[in-house]
């Protein structure tokens, strides 16, 4: 071969990639050590002078066909597992604890982000590269694996790159060759791992809504607050804060306005609470808060009371205001319970009574509450089988038209016939009929039991008489209220437009869809404002809602002899009526001093005492054919007689008169004389006061 001898033609040969595994035997006429040397430096696997023996050759092929199989085979094993070690993030050190040399795998100096090449291969090496809060221990542990025969489990952490902290898994094993004791240990990243346990943990022990602590994490936490509590005999308090009107939140704007409410809920109540106290969310609106170290009551009030100020803070979500309220039960430990249980029934029953006393406040626990909440619920499962069997009844209250004297319809008023009490009125049981979730029975119950005694009314002879029901804010929600009411009309045969449902102003308030107005008008059912005047409704809503009469409340009707703006408040409502095309009925009217200053002031229709008291609805058909024209109905309306002295500062005379009454000046425009006398020969002259049309207080 004079260009290119056997040694260069195997090195060509080995630089091929496709060839490295196949074995190559160099054949030659040179048999000095030199040669042998050569051939296997050039990556011969084996050599076989001249002249060949050729049965010799044949074992040597296939012994190197053998070798190189296994060479392959151990090649691929060890690529697989460098695959395998790089994707489980593992890898491996050994140390040779007599001469100190300490040398690390590829894929451990690839997980530390170090250059393999340039490791310094010592144990403090080793050491340097792991967390400074970590290597004392660790070293410890190495140092001591020489000692144990068995294998040591430990979790630290490495400095990896850019900063970057990596948590490791390391198992060590110390293992004896001839009198030289060599530790190992493996390495894996188990950074992923523990991300993993900590979103798990987070899952299972926070609110994903809010991030607070969840209610499985406060029960496993209060076991760790009250037994140091105990031993250390001091105090905490429980503090149980629950949401007014959350529910109303939900309906009105919706759950994402609701989720976004509790998120800034969240937020607030962590400005409020200190560092050493523990705030979880209950569920749904419930929160608490556990004040620690607590040496005073005054302490937990101050907090409490901060905590109102913070929460009723103004809302902005999504562009619409809201006004946050809450309700808050306090109770302390050890004075109101020894365990969970009984700390949470306690601060339970002191929220319920904040509730119960007006809301928005905050309310210790006292032991008599206790017996409270047991009337309560006993209460509760009454009216619950009172739903049940329909134990209540309808009476009718007539509503008068003084131009006619006659009924022009009625309100139909619940009551509760309890078998042992007897009646009871509705403001004994609405509202816990609210918090039950029986007012959606007892709405639609109301409504079907109106319309059949109006049935019954026109078979006995009457015309259709139209009767006002009163609705709760969350029936009018109810999504089958639209069929309910229509499948009842068709039942009994009553015309729509004799059924008319009441809402209060709060209500209204709370009721966002204006559709369910409509399609309640499209059926052609009334709907009036009941108690108007007593809540906060804007006049712009009145003019977009689809209404169909006022009810005037009560209170003013109360107020109309005594506070000398009451009239002209009434005048306002009553023009506004009468502007926007509205009924418009006087409520609790008593006496006929009110019915005429109310007519006079323009209300044509009233109910009240004063014509009947609300009455069975078989008593309806008498009444109907009553006569309810007052007495000396016309330009005089007779007033309160009182002494002249007190009250007139110049003489009578036609037109504008001043007078004093409960030290208030009136101006009265009168249409024609209005005095009276009664006893001309004493000086307590009286008189009485004729109807007006102009009415302002003097200043």
């Amino acid at each position: 071969m004079p260009e290119l001898d056997g040694f260069v033609t195997c090195r060509q040969l080995k630089r091929d990639p496709a060839l490295t595994d196949i074995p190559i035997i160099v054949v030659t006429g040179l048999d000095d050590v030199d040669s042998i040397n050569s051939a296997f430096e050039a990556g011969a696997s084996d050599f076989i002078p001249k002249p060949i023996n050729y049965s010799v050759l044949i074992q040597r092929i296939n012994f190197g066909l053998r070798t190189g199989q296994v060479t392959a085979e151990l090649r691929n094993s060890k690529l697989q597992l460098s695959a395998a070690q790089r994707i489980a993030r593992l890898g491996y050190w050994t140390w040779d604890t007599q001469r100190d040399i300490f040398t690390i795998s590829e894929q451990l100096a690839e997980l530390v982000g170090i250059d393999f090449t340039t490791f310094g291969g010592s144990l403090v090496d080793f050491i340097n590269l792991i967390h400074p809060k970590d290597r004392e221990f660790v070293r410890d542990v190495i140092n001591a694996a020489g000692h144990s025969k068995a294998i040591q489990h430990i979790e630290y952490r490495i400095n990896g790159m850019a900063a970057e902290i990596i948590e490791v898994q390391q198992e060590i094993e110390a293992l004896t060759t001839k009198n030289q004791l060599f530790v190992t240990g493996i390495v894996q990243d188990i950074s992923h791992k523990k991300q993993a346990e900590k979103q798990i943990h987070r899952l299972a022990y926070f609110d994903h809504l809010t991030g607070l602590a969840n209610r499985s994490y406060y029960q496993e936490r209060m076991e760790d607050i009250i037994k140091p509590a105990q031993q250390r005999k001091s105090q905490f308090a429980f503090l149980f804060i629950d949401m007014d009107g959350f529910k109303n939140i939900n309906d009105t704007y919706g759950h994402h306005i609701g989720d976004m409410f509790l998120q800034e809920i969240a937020q607030r109540l962590k400005l409020v609470a200190r560092e050493i106290d523990f705030i979880v969310r209950m569920g749904g609106d419930e929160f608490c808060i556990i004040l620690n170290n607590i040496t005073e009551e005054a302490t937990v009030a101050e907090i409490a009371k901060r905590c109102l100020q913070k929460l009723e803070q103004p809302l902005i979500l999504d562009n619409q205001q809201i006004k946050p309220k809450a309700s808050i039960g306090i109770s302390l430990f050890p004075k109101d319970g020894n365990t969970e249980e009984e700390i949470l029934k306690a601060t339970d029953t002191a929220m319920y009574m904040a509730k119960q006393t007006g809301k928005h406040r905050f309310i210790f626990y006292s032991v008599h509450m206790t017996n409270q909440v047991k009337q309560r619920q006993q209460k509760a499962n009454m009216l619950r089988e009172a739903s049940a069997k329909e134990h209540f009844v309808l009476v009718y209250q007539p509503q008068v038209s003084l131009e006619t004297g006659k009924i022009v319809g009625v309100e139909a008023l619940a009551r509760w016939q309890h078998p042992g009490k007897g009646i009871i009125s509705p403001s004994d049981f609405i509202n816990l009929a609210e918090q039950l979730g029986l007012i959606t029975q007892l709405g639609h119950w109301a409504i079907k039991t109106a319309c059949e005694q109006i049935a019954e009314w026109q078979k006995a002879g009457l015309p259709y008489i139209q009767v006002g029901v009163n609705i709760s804010p969350t029936y009018l929600q109810d999504p089958g209220l639209i069929d309910s009411i229509q499948s009842i009309l068709q039942y009994t045969n009553v015309p729509a437009k004799c059924l008319q449902l009441e809402i209060t102003e709060n209500g209204l308030q709370n009721v966002s869809r204006i559709e369910i107005f409509n399609q309640l008008r499209a059926l052609g059912v009334k709907i009036a404002i009941d108690d108007f005047g007593s809540g906060f409704s804007s006049l712009a809503s009145l003019k977009q809602l689809p209404l169909d009469g006022l009810k005037i409340d009560k209170m003013f009707i109360d107020d109309l002899l005594i506070n000398p703006h009451t009239p002209l408040l009434l005048g306002t409502i009553i023009g506004l009526a009468d502007a926007l095309n509205f009924t418009l009925v006087a409520e609790g009217v008593e006496n006929k001093e009110q019915a005429k200053i109310m007519m006079g002031l323009g209300c044509r229709v009233m109910q009240g005492y004063l014509f009947s008291r609300p009455v069975p609805g078989k008593d309806i058909p008498a009444l109907y054919n009553a006569d309810f024209i007052l007495d000396n109905l016309g330009d005089y309306i007779p007033g309160k007689i009182v002494p002249a002295r007190h009250y007139f500062s110049r003489k009578l005379k036609w037109g504008p008169i001043r007078f004093q009454q409960r030290k208030m000046t009136w101006r009265v425009c009168l249409r024609r004389p209005a005095f009276v006398p009664l006893q001309p020969k004493t000086q307590n002259i009286g008189f009485r006061l004729a109807s007006y049309f102009d009415l302002a207080r003097m200043t």
